[in-house]
């Protein structure tokens, strides 16, 4: 039995928007495509849990208790800003960006891009491993570097910690002229 033209025309038309929608997939995944909401919060409780390979962009108003983005599944770009209580995690992705208040964790480590976090008084930024991590310390802070590039700086009278791992007995922070600590380069 042979198809009917107008069959083998829909057939055609179905053949066609497959590949079409073929190759669009893989040219977006080629660009890093976002998707407008890829953050999954089954809580709705201010919690951030980016898909693997997808950029996050996570915002949590001074209503939100605790804070969380979790994007260390190969993300190409991560990004938070909250008030305080937050926690970014960032590990190996491509970029990462973090403004929080007092109290926060963020973890640049091994991100192979920018790392830039401008965290408040009693919080850590771990950098283990990062390209360029950018610290911002707005009141008491830690910041750990070993093996990574790592600037912090810090507001005057706060008390700020930076660990470059010490390994060896001349790894230590070092004072820049412009009042930056610097690990795992220069000035």
């Amino acid at each position: 039995m042979q198809p009917t033209p107008r069959a083998g025309a829909r057939a055609s038309r179905r053949e066609s928007v497959l590949a079409s929608l073929l190759l669009a997939s893989m040219w977006c995944s080629s660009l890093h495509c976002t998707r407008p909401e890829p953050c999954q919060d089954p809580t709705n409780e201010g919690m951030c849990f980016c898909p693997i390979g997808v950029s996050c962009h996570h915002v949590c108003g001074e209503a939100t208790g605790h804070c969380t983005l979790g994007c260390s599944q190969a993300n190409p770009s991560c990004s938070v800003s909250c008030t305080e209580d937050c926690t970014a995690l960032c590990t190996g992705a491509g970029r990462c960006e973090a403004s929080c208040g007092d109290h926060c964790n963020v973890s640049c480590d091994w991100v192979k891009g920018p790392c830039t976090a401008a965290v408040g008084s009693e919080s850590r930024v771990n950098c283990q491993g990062a390209a360029d991590c950018d610290v911002t310390c707005n009141g008491s802070c830690i910041v750990a570097c070993p093996e990574g590039r790592c600037r912090m700086r810090c507001s005057a009278g706060a008390d700020c910690e930076m660990d470059c791992g010490c390994k060896l007995a001349n790894e230590h922070p070092l004072q820049c002229p412009d009042g930056t600590w610097v690990c795992g380069q220069r000035c």
